[in-house]
């Protein structure tokens, strides 16, 4: 080893990056629970996988139009310099926007069911993993209903209990049209507000509108399943009719998922960015927060689709909620001596992963039996276990036994 290398060998390791996460062992094992679980879902309902670039071009973003200016302030942004010219860029900030630009890049044929596992960065945040999936060119409703059932299922599938929150983004537009703001800084700050915060903040500009108000004080006081929305759907007829056709496509949808035994509480309260999407939207809560949060959304660009609905599932937050799973290391440790008995031990290691055991050579962490291979059949030592030349057949069987 050269004395530069045994330097850089020897000195304290740089910390990561700040914003960035290492996934250690623990967290990886939840981690693939919660992926497995998606993408066997995600199969089941015939979707393909994908995997978009961790770098994009900024353009992408600001010409979709689906980022706010808030938003785009905490964008990994920088210059991919050539030496005479560059190109700002930006990693990942959304799985949604580079989706629908490589199905149409490639000429995917729409309707296109399309599913990730991957990373976005984001400001403050820094890099989060999520898993979700982009029903492009999607129908009303019937598409809202595929992508909340393939949400379910994954929770289904990790025994996790979830409660279904329903709204529609046409409502809070309709409560903002009503408030007929003409200053467009004024209806630009509302927006924001009414998107992180939810309808309460159209509650002030819609003071001099009593039937308005009385629409929205009940959607702000409560939430249920369908006959909570008949109710906002009478109030609204006389008092905000732009809503009325939102709350009615809302209550098909929840009625569809009550009926095959989702329990769904609608709350045009939610506050979700509904600038972004253009229909029904939802989020699966569990504790801690939102762990999944969809919607329909038209996406921007040349050759769109008119309707695209999708979800994303916050596998973070999911893992840190799971805990640690079980550590599933080698079952058998295989001694390993230096000289013939080097090929032997490997031979044995092969066998037995051909039979789906796990076994690694010399020390195994936990691995409660120990194998020797020689030329009178093998040793097996372990807890209550102490055999000599067992055939490669026994040796199975005792293995799958102690599993």
């Amino acid at each position: 080893m050269s004395e530069t290398v045994a330097a850089v060998v020897a000195a304290p390791l740089a910390p990561r990056a700040r914003g960035m996460r290492d996934l250690l062992p623990d967290r990886m094992r939840a981690f693939r629970r919660v992926e497995d679980a998606f993408r066997e879902a995600a199969r089941r309902w015939g979707y393909e996988e994908l995997r978009t670039p961790t770098v994009e071009s900024y353009g992408l973003f600001t010409a979709a139009g689906a980022l706010t200016p808030e938003m785009l302030a905490g964008v990994y942004s920088f210059l991919d310099w050539d030496g005479w010219s560059g190109e700002r860029v930006v990693l990942r900030y959304d799985s949604t926007i580079p989706v629908a630009r490589a199905a149409a890049e490639a000429g995917i044929p729409l309707p296109a069911r399309l599913a990730y596992v991957q990373s976005v960065f984001r400001g403050a945040e820094g890099e989060e993993w999520q898993c979700g999936l982009e029903y492009l060119g999607a129908p009303a409703v019937a598409g809202d209903l595929e992508a909340v059932a393939v949400a379910a299922a994954v929770f289904g599938t990790l025994a996790l209990p979830v409660e279904l929150r329903l709204t529609h983004a046409g409502v809070a537009r309709a409560a903002i049209a009503a408030a007929g703001i003409d200053d467009a800084l004024a209806r630009r700050a509302l927006l924001d507000d009414v998107a992180g915060g939810g309808l309460a903040a159209v509650r002030e500009a819609l003071a001099g509108r009593p039937r308005a108000l009385a629409f929205l004080d009940a959607a702000l006081d409560g939430s249920g399943g369908p006959p909570f929305a008949d109710n906002l759907i009478a109030l609204a007829r006389a008092g905000l009719p732009d809503a009325v056709a939102p709350l009615a496509e809302l209550r098909e949808v929840a009625a569809a998922l009550v009926e095959v035994g989702h329990a769904v509480a609608i709350d045009p309260a939610l506050p979700l960015d509904f600038e972004y999407y253009s229909g029904v939207t939802w989020e699966m809560r569990g504790a801690g927060g939102a762990w999944a949060r969809g919607g329909r959304y038209r996406p921007a660009g040349e050759g769109a689709p008119a309707s695209s609905c999708g979800f994303a599932i916050d596998m973070d937050r999911l893992v840190a909620h799971m805990g640690d799973a079980p550590r599933r290391g080698a079952a058998v440790a295989v001694a390993a001596e230096r000289g013939a008995g080097l090929a032997d031990a490997l031979r044995l290691a092969d066998a037995l992963h051909r039979h789906g055991i796990a076994a690694a050579l010399g020390e195994a962490g936990d691995a409660a039996i120990r194998l020797t291979a020689g030329p009178d059949g093998i040793a097996v030592a372990g807890p209550g276990l102490s055999l000599d030349g067992a055939t490669l057949d026994e040796v199975v069987q005792l293995v799958l036994r102690r599993k």
